[in-house]
This record gives C-alpha cells, structure tokens and sequence, in this order.
C-alpha cells in the first residue's frame, strides 16, 4: 500500500522541481497563457484611421527588419485590461486631454518612427510619459514629451544648456527616442523589456537577466521591477490600445491638426518677440513652434528656427535691416535639488527670484507641495539694463 501510494507523490515532486527549475523560462512571453485578441478585434483595432491614431502606413516592423507580431503589443493581460478600464473611468480626463494634444504631434511622430525604424505604436508612449506635454518636468527632472533625463538626452544628440533644450522639441526629441528605444529592443531583443529599460534603465534591466529571468511580466511578478516600471508597460499597452480607437472607448478625437511650419537659420541673437513682429506673426505662435529655446531668444551663436508656413521670405527680408537694441544674454540656466522642508517661498529668497518666476519656470500650478530631490529650474534674475525688443513705428508699419 505505501509503495503504490509514493508513485504520485514522487511524480508530484518531479513536476514541482522542474517547474522550480525553469524559474522565469515557465512564462511565456507575452505574458502567459492569457487569450489574444480575436481577429474580428483586431481588425477594428487596425481599420480605424480617424482623429489622432497614426496614419496608415505598411505595418510596424522591427529594427531587424521583420514585421511586429500582434502580441508585442497586445492589450490581452489583465493588467493591460486593467488600465484599458482605468483610462475609461479614473484616468478619463487625463487620457482625453492626451489624444487631444497628440493629434497636433501623431503625424510627425510617425514619420520619424518609420524614418528610424521602430515600431509605429511607440508614437504614443509620450501619452504616458508626459500626456503630451512639451513642458513637462518630473520630479526627478526629467523633461518634454518624452522625458528625457539630461544625460540620456545629451547621450542621444539633444542640446541642453542655457539657451537651449532640445528635450521639449517634439521633432528632435522623438527621433532622440526613437534611437534609444532601438538600441534597448537590439540590447534584449523584446519590446516589453525595451520599454522597462527605457523607464528605469537598461542596466536594471540586466541586472534582473543575471537572475536568470527575461520576461517582463515574470520579473514584474516575482518583485524585481520598481513598482513604477511595472505598472508603466502595461499602461503604455493599455494606450496603444485606447488611442488606436479613441471611439470605441467612448473618446472623443478632432482630426489630425499637425502644425505646418518652415525653418530658417538665424546667426544672431535676437528674442522671439522681435521675430514674431518680424513674421508677421505672434509671439506665443513663434514660442510654440521653438520650444527649446529658453529665456524667449535665439542663441547668440545661432539656431535654426521655425516659422509658420509662408512667413519665411518675409522674415528674411526683414530682419536683414534690422538692429534690435542692445539684449542682455542670460545667464547660465541653474538647478536646485529640493530638500525635505523647503517651500517655493524659501527656494525663490535663496536664488533672489519671485516665487511666481520659479513657479513659471517649472510650469507650476499654484503653490503646490514639494518633494525631496525634485529638480526644479531657477529663472535668470531679471536684467535691469535689458530692453524689451520692438520695432519702430515706420518697420511696423510695413506689417500692417
């Protein structure tokens, strides 16, 4: 009798250990035994091309060259459903004023994306990464659509000094992203881990590989992520999924308005406000269009800006008779590391500023709380010798 009854118990322990054994090479990996998508599903997924998805295109294909397969980017996990939810209920708000602002970006973004040679579902990471601000700082000091730090953005060829920074340049900073994002997919050959590596660090990543695991949702599983990146995979999946048919989820999306422009190379320092009159323009349209330019001037070594569509011979011939009075050049953009118990009123007396300046300067709503190691930007003291830029009476009237 014992011996007919230790057969199972040793077949039990048999399939115990090998399950032990394998460790993370038990899960699949797109997440397990979870159904995918019908096909019927994914057919509304892909057919709708209205509002602010991406325009059609020959499918998304891998820096290799191959073609994605639908489980890359699946929305079957229920976590990935999870989200889907939260984006229709308690990230509602949110999610609408995301697709709204990315359908100025979609178009431009998806351009670059193909260019470089990622998959076209990336162009809506920025909706978790910033809801497609351009402005956006984080509390670690990571900034614009995409959320560079300074040291990946400078690594990926973003300007970033005092008078520039190209992280909050929706072009540049989306091909710099692009780059970083193949060059994570080549390092672990698997998009989910590309974008865990592209949250919290490629080495953390490979840090948890030495444990034997290589699927993002078994290190998620068993602990290893930062509870951060665990959660930022599958909300991005969970937004591919939204955003590439806003109206099945009850969304509500404008047609695609992209942003027409052209450029022009200006060898001089000039401020924005000299060059909107210039255009024929307004200032807050030429702000928008030049985003990485601090302190509302062009570089006094130069910088290659945009202009709205049309505006550009006429901003030649302007500015070739113009001299704009003496501008004072800003001095070198500063950071300051916050401490546990400081204020914007402590911080604003230390740097001799206006609480309203640094609060402007970091696109702060109100005398919000701060937190420990947040970075916030300090706005240059303001020049008593400098002269705001105009024109005069007789070059103004030649715009009229």
């Amino acid at each position: 009798m014992l011996a007919v009854n230790q057969r199972p118990i040793l077949a039990l322990g048999t399939v115990l250990l090998l399950v032990g054994l394998a460790g993370c090479a038990a899960t699949d990996r797109n997440g397990g035994s979870y159904p995918r998508p019908t096909d019927q599903t994914a057919a509304i997924l892909h057919s709708r091309q209205a509002g602010g998805q991406l325009p059609a295109g020959q499918g998304s294909r891998n820096p290799a060259g191959d073609a994605i397969s639908d489980s890359e980017f699946s929305a079957s996990h229920p976590r990935v459903q999870s989200f889907v939810g939260q984006y229709q209920t308690s990230l509602r708000a949110y999610m609408q004023q995301a697709l709204l602002r990315a359908s100025k970006y979609l178009p431009r973004v998806s351009r670059i994306l193909a260019e470089e040679g990622v998959p076209r579902e990336l162009a809506y990471l920025p909706i978790v990464e910033s809801g497609f601000k351009v402005y956006a700082v984080s509390h670690a000091g990571a900034v614009g659509p995409w959320q560079f730090v300074r040291g990946t953005g400078q690594r990926y060829g973003l300007r970033i000094d005092g008078y520039v920074d190209e992280r909050r340049d929706p072009e540049k900073a989306t091909r710099a992203a692009a780059r970083y994002l193949r060059d994570l997919y080549e390092r672990f050959g698997d998009w989910h881990l590309a974008l865990a590596g592209y949250n919290t660090g490629e080495a953390n990543i490979e840090r948890i590989q030495e444990k034997g695991c290589d699927d993002f949702w078994e290190m998620s599983d068993r602990g290893y992520l930062p509870s951060e990146t665990s959660e930022f995979v599958p909300r991005f999946l969970a937004a591919v999924e939204v955003a590439r048919a806003p109206e099945e989820y009850g969304f509500d999306m404008p047609p695609a308005s992209p942003t027409h422009f052209e450029t022009v190379e200006v060898t001089r320092l000039i401020s924005l406000k000299a060059v909107a009159e210039l255009s024929g323009s307004d200032e807050d349209t030429i702000r928008e269009l030049n985003p990485a330019l601090n302190h509302g001037i062009v570089p006094p070594q130069g910088y290659r800006i945009r202009l709205p569509k049309g505006t550009r011979e006429q901003f030649e011939v302007a500015l070739a008779s113009y001299h704009e009075p003496v501008l004072a050049a800003p001095r070198a953009e500063r950071v300051h590391r916050v401490r546990r118990g400081e204020t914007v009123e402590s911080i604003a007396r230390q740097y001799g500023v206006s609480p309203t300046a640094l609060m402007d300067a970091n696109r702060m709503r109100g005398n919000r709380s701060l937190k420990a190691g947040q970075q916030l930007r300090i706005p240059a003291k303001p020049a008593r010798s400098r002269v705001v830029a105009s024109l005069s009476p007789r070059r103004r009237s030649q715009f009229d």
